[in-house]
């Protein structure tokens, strides 16, 4: 059973999701913030309904004294119309997206680059550090030719399986990561 308070944060949440949809279906793997969601770990392990790699996220998570639960971490990608990531959810720069009129997308704003995803850009997370160059990218090539592009970029050089973010290796056929994506730092 499904608690009031629970219900009404879930609709407010499809409301700013259903807000953002694109019609086009890879491109609604373009986060407003630039993040290409196709490469997303949680993503990735959500539509391939990976419980093994949905469970060793959920260890990863906690290990750094997060608090989630399995279904904090199911994701159809950020403005895919479906279950969003528990820390995707709150987001600000998603939630200003959701007010903007026309392409929701950060490329397209007025105020690009503002301070909100500059700070993003500059937080340490490595995957967050693509965004800013991914914007001016994404605002020169057109929201089709770079989804196109980063599908290719996030696929393994030899199989053509997806890579994700922070994966070492090909999770299908153990080749190298490409040179085309940002270095993982060395544990």
């Amino acid at each position: 059973m499904i608690t009031r308070r629970e219900f009404i944060k879930e609709v407010g949440g499809a409301a700013v999701v259903f807000s953002l949809v694109d019609t086009g279906s890879r491109e609604t793997l373009v986060a407003p913030c630039g993040l290409y969601c196709g490469a997303c770990p949680m993503y990735l392990a959500t539509q391939e309904k990976d419980e093994r790699r949905i469970q060793g996220i959920l260890q990863q998570m906690s290990a750094r004294g997060g608090k989630m639960s399995r279904e904090d971490l199911l994701c159809d990608g950020c403005i895919g119309g479906g279950r969003v990531a528990s820390f995707c959810r709150s987001c600000g720069i998603r939630e200003c997206a959701g007010k903007k009129t026309g392409d929701k997308r950060c490329s397209s704003c007025s105020e690009f680059a503002c301070n909100r995803i500059t700070g993003f850009n500059n937080d340490g997370m490595l995957h967050h550090s693509e965004v800013l160059a991914n914007l001016r990218q994404l605002r020169t090539m057109g929201i089709q030719e770079w989804t196109k592009f980063e599908q290719e970029r996030w696929s393994c050089p030899q199989c053509k399986a997806t890579i994700s973010w922070y994966d070492p290796e090909c999770p299908k056929c153990k080749a190298k990561r490409s040179e085309r994506l940002f270095a993982l730092k060395k544990a």
